[in-house]
């Protein structure tokens, strides 16, 4: 008589067989990925959740690992074959306890008489992966900011994030782009012009040449799900990927000897969820000016420790001229761009002054940019946006004496003609009072990060994080 396989059973067979892939791709069914979502799991810090949906999947709230901004965050078990972009969390509504409806739909405004569009499955709705442990269980822990717009007269909305939500409900779903019945197909030299069938078409390979790599394949092109190219001694090489045009694929490669291409097929599955998050009761007073950029940073570079800590980063001499002409000027241009966020600043009032005159539908383009332009800002020096945002907010009320003393700049390259500058606080000779506490672990606090350019003339040129918004603001005010 056939003996009837438990739950428990299963789940323990399937982890079996994720351990001995050795962290490589794993052919699971959809079921079998229900089975591995729906394991219990248990406190994880910095997570409230605030609703259970099927599989066992958490949605709630917590902070971003600058350790400041409050994030919508979906908690799982950790699976195999997930990547970026492969996990979302839209929302269908979010109401304050107000009953006031607020939700910043990418197509459309309320301001342009929109607002109920469907969010699209895009950038702005892709969760950022992170892997957590708790006990000897791992999780996946996916966060993002909730971007908002809230209705505040006929024609007429405000952006908001989710950190403003102190209480309210909202309902929506995550969703997960799974890949099923994985498998795979190896293609050698010995393979060049054999056509092989393979993910319901044909699979040809055309060229594996010593600089560039293609094959041809004939189905259903959705259905290849990755590859990877390897050397003579099976150590995978690096690419630069091409695109597949009408079934072609070409991508240039260094010395392949072999690739490995696999299909699958994408299962969508939606998770509906819906939670109230009730009022919570005055928190302390927060950390004032850059005392909250201290600590925001402090968070932040912990993170950055762990994420690179195995990069080799390229630093100039401190006697290299690019570094000597980029250290004489970076206090001074942070200290410009400082002044765009500075209220009291002259520079601030005048564009006040010109944006109040500005129709709705301007102000909200040039809000939306600014947002966008600190982002893209801190991707480019590799930097957090919401440490920047606190060091350039308090810079007026820093003490000049103790950044002359206390901050370090370091001037990385990366590569070209860019150049990052690196302002780093000594804590010990900013606050010696606590320097027993900060130990020597926490001493450096990178504070801020600089974009600049070399130019072919040998000059230097400083890229304020604001840029796009000057430039928005000189055409429109011709």
């Amino acid at each position: 008589m056939k003996k009837t396989i438990t739950q428990e059973e299963h789940i323990a067979d399937l982890q079996k067989r994720i351990a001995a892939t050795a962290g490589n791709f794993v052919p699971l069914t959809a079921d079998e990925y229900g089975l591995l979502l729906s394991q219990p799991m248990g406190t994880v810090d910095g997570f409230e959740p605030l609703a259970t949906i099927a599989g066992g999947i958490m949605v709630g709230v917590g902070t971003a690992p600058n350790g400041v901004q409050q994030m919508v965050q979906t908690l799982f078990p950790k699976i195999p074959n997930i990547q970026e972009g492969d996990v979302y969390v839209i929302f269908d509504f979010v109401k304050d306890d107000k009953g006031a409806d607020y939700l910043y739909r990418r197509e459309k405004s309320f301001g342009q008489g929109g607002g109920t569009d469907e969010i699209d499955e895009d950038e702005s709705t892709r969760l950022t992966l992170d892997l957590r442990t708790a006990g000897s269980q791992s999780y996946w822990l996916g966060s993002r900011d909730v971007r908002m717009g809230v209705k505040t007269g006929d024609n007429t909305f405000e952006y908001r994030s989710f950190s403003d939500m102190n209480s309210g409900t909202a309902s929506g779903k995550v969703v997960m782009h799974l890949p099923t019945n994985i498998m795979d197909i190896v293609l050698a030299t010995g393979d060049i012009g054999v056509a092989k069938p393979f993910a319901g078409g044909i699979i040809t390979l055309k060229t594996m040449a010593k600089d560039k790599i293609a094959f041809h394949f004939s189905g259903d092109t959705k259905r290849i799900f990755t590859w990877f190219t390897y050397d003579a001694k099976g150590k995978v090489l690096e690419e630069n990927v091409g695109e597949m045009n009408e079934g072609l694929f070409q991508s240039k490669v260094k010395n392949a000897r072999s690739i490995k291409i696999y299909q699958a097929e994408m299962v969508r599955n939606e998770y509906p969820f819906s939670f109230v998050q009730k009022k919570k009761a005055a928190a302390a007073p927060p950390l004032d000016g850059i005392d909250a950029a201290r600590f925001s940073a402090a968070m932040f570079f912990q993170t950055q420790v762990q994420q690179t800590k195995n990069t080799s980063l390229r630093y100039l001499d401190k006697n290299d001229p690019i570094c000597l002409a980029i250290k004489g000027r970076a206090v001074n241009d942070l200290k410009k761009s400082a002044r765009y966020v500075d209220p009291e600043s002259s520079e601030s009032e005048r564009i006040t002054t010109q944006v109040n005159a500005w129709p709705e539908e301007k102000k909200h383009q040039m809000q939306a940019l600014g947002g966008k332009s600190i982002e893209d800002y801190a991707a480019k020096t590799s930097f957090d946006a919401a440490t920047s945002m606190l060091v350039l907010s308090s810079f007026p009320v820093i003490d000049q004496k103790k950044i002359a003393e206390g901050w370090d700049i370091r001037v990385q390259h990366p590569g070209g003609d860019t150049y990052i500058a690196e302002l780093w606080e000594d804590s010990h000779v900013v606050s010696p009072e606590a320097k027993k506490e900060i130990g020597e672990r926490e001493r450096y606090y990178k504070m801020m990060a600089l974009l600049y350019t070399l130019e072919k003339d040998g000059t230097v040129t400083f890229h304020s994080p604001f840029q796009p918004v000057i430039d928005f603001l000189k055409i429109y005010t011709k």
